[in-house]
C-alpha cells in the first residue's frame, strides 16, 4: 500500500528536519527580528508562507557598525531574533590573497576569528540587555575544494575547511551567551541538497548565500541573453527558506516547551524487533530495528523516560533479552515495564499513575492498528505511533516535543529517579505512612537564584515550562521574562531533595515577591513527603526573623494541577475575600519543618521593602507568567 501524498509530501519537504506529527498545540503568533546580510533578508518574507501569525521584521547589518537603538517598546514585541553575520564582512576578499605555501593562513583565521567574535558581540546588543531568545546563524559551507579535488581536504588552504572552522568558532562563541542558539543553515542545506541551495558556484565563495534570479536583470544586455539562474540549476530557495524558519520555529517550540513528551512506551514484537520471538520468527536487527533501539538511548539520555508496553510471557522475555536485541539495548534502560496479557490501555493506565503523568506526556508506539485505535479512543491525548517503521526515527529523535533545550544532570538521571520513585513505592506499602516518612531519610536543601546565568536556572526553567501537577499559576516562563522578573527585584528559590533511594537534585522552584508565594512548582516524583511543609516553614521562618506577621500564596486552578490545589488549606491558609486566587495566613502559630525531614537552608529573608497588606495583594496585578507563551500551562 503506498504512502499516502499527502504523509509523504510532509516527511519529504520543508519539514522533514522538523517534523510535526507529535505536535498537538498550535504554535502561538510569534513576531520575530532579523539582524544581518542579504541571506537573512528573505526570512520574513517566508513566514506567511509557513503561518501568517508568525511575522518578521528585518535589519540590515552588512557591516560592522552599530545597530540601530530599539525603544523598550519596540523591543519588548519581539518573541525572538534572527542573527545573521555576512561572510563576506568579516572575510572579504582578503583570504584570496594569502601566500601559497599556506604559512599565513592560521594567523588569518585567528584575527577573522577575533572579528567574527566582535562582530557577534555588536549584533547581540538585545540579549545581553534583555536576555531576548537569539539564534544565531551558522555560514553556508562551500561545496568543492577550488584548488582542486587532489589537494588536501583538511587543510586551510580550501576555502571548504576554512569556513567550517570559522563555524566551528562562532558556535562555540555563541555557546557563550544565555539564551543563544546556533542554527546549522548548512546541514538545512545539504539535506535538500546544496546544489539546489547554495550559490558558491557561481558567486564569490564568500557571497555565502542561495541561489536565485536576483541580478539576472544586469544580464539581459549581453549579445545573447541568459536565460535566469531557475533555468540552469533546480533552485529550491524557497524551500530552503520555508524549512531554516521551520528549524528556528521549532527550536522555539522546544524553548516553550510546548507538547513535551515525558515518556515513550513501545510494544516489542515488530516494533522494537522484526518478527514475534515467542514463536521463533524472529527476523534480523540490521536496519530500522537497530535505528530504533539507539533512538531510544538517545530519548533516555533527554530525559525521556522509556517503558515497555506488551503482550507477552514476561519469563520468556527476560531470559532471551540480549539474545534478541543483540545487547543494543538493556531492559534496565526502561523505567517501567509491563510485559503480559492485560489489556493495553489498562497498563499504561497504570503507568501513567505510578509515574504521575498524564495522557498528554505519553507517546506509544505500536505496530498494531487495533491497539493504536484502543489506546486513542480509551486514553485521549496518548500520541500513537508505528504504523511506518521508516519514520520512526526521524520524529522520535527531530521533533521539537522531544527535545530540551538544555539537558540537565536531572535530566540524564530521570530513569534512575522514576526506579527509585517505584523502589519508594513498594516500600510504602509495607508500612504506615508515618514509619514510611521516618526511614526515608529526606534531606532537603533550599537556595536562592539571584542571576540568570545560574548553573540551577536551566533546571529551574524546564521545572516551570514542563510541570502540571504542582503549578500553583499554571503559566510557562521564557529566560528573558525570567531576567525582567529578578530585575524588578522578584526572588526565585530552588529546592533540592534526596533520600535513601536516590538523589533528586532541584525538585523544586518558586517566584516569592515580598510576602507572597506567586508561584511554585514541585516535580510529582517529590510530592506528599513533607517538602512543601519544610518550604513553607522556612520560608516563614524568614518572614517572622523580620517582625512580618502574615504571608500570602497565589493558587490559580487548572485542570492539570488538582494535586496542589489544597498546599495552602492544608498548612493553616485561608482564601482572601474578595480574591479567590490569594491565601493567607497569620505567623502568629508558626509553621514547623516535619520531624523526618533534615532541611538545610541558605536562602536570606526576602527583600521586603514594607509589609505587603491584604488589600495591596488583593488588587496587585503580578503578570508573572508571559502572556505569550501561557496557553501551554494545561
Amino acid at each position: 500500500m503506498p504512502v499516502e501524498p499527502e504523509l509523504f509530501a510532509r516527511h519529504n519537504g520543508s519539514r522533514y528536519r522538523t517534523p510535526t506529527d507529535l505536535q498537538v498545540t498550535p504554535t502561538p503568533p510569534a513576531r520575530f527580528l532579523v539582524i544581518g546580510g542579504c541571506l537573512a533578508q528573505a526570512i520574513p518574507e517566508v513566514a506567511p508562507l509557513i503561518d501568517k501569525q508568525i511575522k518578521g521584521d528585518f535589519l540590515l547589518h552588512n557591516n560592522f557598525d552599530a545597530l540601530p537603538e530599539l525603544s523598550d517598546a519596540q523591543a519588548s514585541q519581539y518573541d525572538f531574533q534572527v542573527i545573521h553575520i555576512p561572510l563576506r564582512s568579516i572575510l572579504g576578499s582578503a583570504y584570496f590573497h594569502l601566500p601559497d605555501d599556506g604559512s599565513q593562513h592560521e594567523n588569518f583565521l585567528h584575527q577573522t576569528q577575533d572579528h567574527l567574535s566582535r562582530y557577534l558581540s555588536n549584533c547581540l546588543k538585545l540579549n545581553v540587555e534583555r536576555k531576548l531568545l537569539t539564534f544565531v546563524l551558522g555560514f553556508l559551507v562551500p561545496q568543492q575544494n577550488p584548488l582542486g579535488r587532489f589537494e588536501p581536504r583538511y587543510d586551510l588552504k580550501n576555502v571548504v575547511h576554512f569556513v567550517e572552522r570559522l563555524n566551528i568558532f562562532l558556535a562555540t562563541e555563541t555557546a557563550k551567551y544565555q539564551n543563544v542558539h546556533w542554527v546549522d543553515v548548512d546541514q538545512l542545506s545539504a539535506g535538500i541538497g546544496k546544489k539546489s541551495c547554495q550559490d558558491d558556484m557561481v558567486w564569490s565563495f564568500t557571497h555565502g548565500t542561495t541561489l536565485s534570479d536576483g541580478d539576472h536583470d544586469h544580464d539581459l544586455n549581453r549579445i545573447q541573453p541568459s536565460v535566469s539562474m531557475q533555468h540552469h540549476y533546480l533552485a529550491r530557495w524557497i524551500e530552503f527558506y520555508e524549512a531554516l524558519l521551520c528549524e528556528i520555529l521549532a527550536m522555539w517550540r522546544t524553548t516553550l516547551q510546548l507538547d513535551a513528551v515525558k515518556l515513550v512506551a513501545i510494544d516489542l514484537d515488530d516494533t522494537l524487533w522484526r518478527g514475534v520471538a515467542a514463536e521463533g520468527t524472529l527476523g534480523v536487527a540490521e536496519g530500522w530495528p537497530m535505528g530504533f533501539m539507539e533512538t531510544l538511548l538517545f530519548l533516555k539520555k533527554r530525559g525521556i523516560l522509556l517503558a515497555i508496553v506488551s503482550k507477552n510471557d514476561e519469563q520468556f522475555i527476560r531470559s532471551n533479552w540480549n539474545q534478541i536485541v543483540g545487547g543494543q539495548i538493556a531492559l534496565e534502560d526502561f523505567a517501567v515495564r509491563k510485559i503480559n496479557f492485560q489489556s493495553k490501555v489498562q497498563n499504561l493506565a497504570d503507568i501513567l499513575r505510578e509515574v504521575n503523568l498524564r495522557p498528554q506526556n505519553l507517546v506509544m508506539v505500536d505496530d498494531h492498528p487495533v491497539e493504536r485505535s484502543a489506546i486513542q479512543e480509551q486514553l485521549p491525548g496518548v500520541r500513537v505511533l508505528g504504523r511506518h517503521v521508516y519514520y520512526l526515527k526521524r520524529i522520535l529523535l527531530w521533533s521539537s516535543e522531544t527535545q530540551q533545550p538544555v539537558i540537565t544532570p536531572e535530566s540524564g538521571r530521570k530513569t534512575e529517579m522514576v526506579r527509585a520513585q517505584l523502589h519508594r513505592d513498594t516500600a510504602r506499602k509495607t508500612l504506615s505512612h508515618v514509619q514510611f516518612l521516618q526511614t526515608l531519610k529526606l534531606r532537603v536543601s533550599l537556595s536562592s537564584i539571584v542571576e540568570t546565568n545560574d548553573v540551577q536556572m536551566s533546571r529551574a526553567l524546564e521545572l516551570f515550562n514542563k510541570t502540571n501537577q504542582f503549578n500553583t499559576a499554571g503559566v510557562r516562563y521564557t529566560l528573558e521574562r525570567c531576567h525582567q522578573l529578578l530585575t524588578a527585584g522578584r526572588e526565585l528559590h530552588v529546592i533540592e531533595a534526596e533520600d535513601r533511594f536516590t538523589r533528586y537534585g532541584l525538585i523544586g522552584a518558586a517566584w516569592i515577591w515580598q510576602t507572597c508565594i506567586e508561584h511554585w512548582v514541585i516535580s510529582c516524583r517529590a510530592l506528599g513527603l513533607g517538602i512543601e511543609e519544610a518550604f513553607l516553614a522556612d520560608l516563614s521562618r524568614q518572614l517572622a526573623s523580620r517582625s512580618i506577621t502574615v504571608m500570602f500564596g497565589k493558587l490559580t486552578p487548572t485542570e492539570s494541577n488538582l494535586a496542589c490545589q489544597q498546599v495552602y488549606s492544608r498548612n493553616g491558609f485561608a482564601p482572601v475575600n474578595g480574591n479567590p486566587t490569594l491565601w493567607t495566613r497569620s505567623l502568629a502559630t508558626p509553621l514547623l519543618v516535619p520531624p523526618y525531614v533534615a532541611l538545610t537552608s541558605t536562602n536570606s529573608s526576602p527583600a521586603i521593602v514594607h509589609p505587603a497588606d491584604v488589600s495591596e495583594l488583593s488588587g496587585a496585578e503580578t503578570g508573572l507568567g508571559d502572556p505569550r507563551v501561557a496557553t501551554a500551562a494545561a
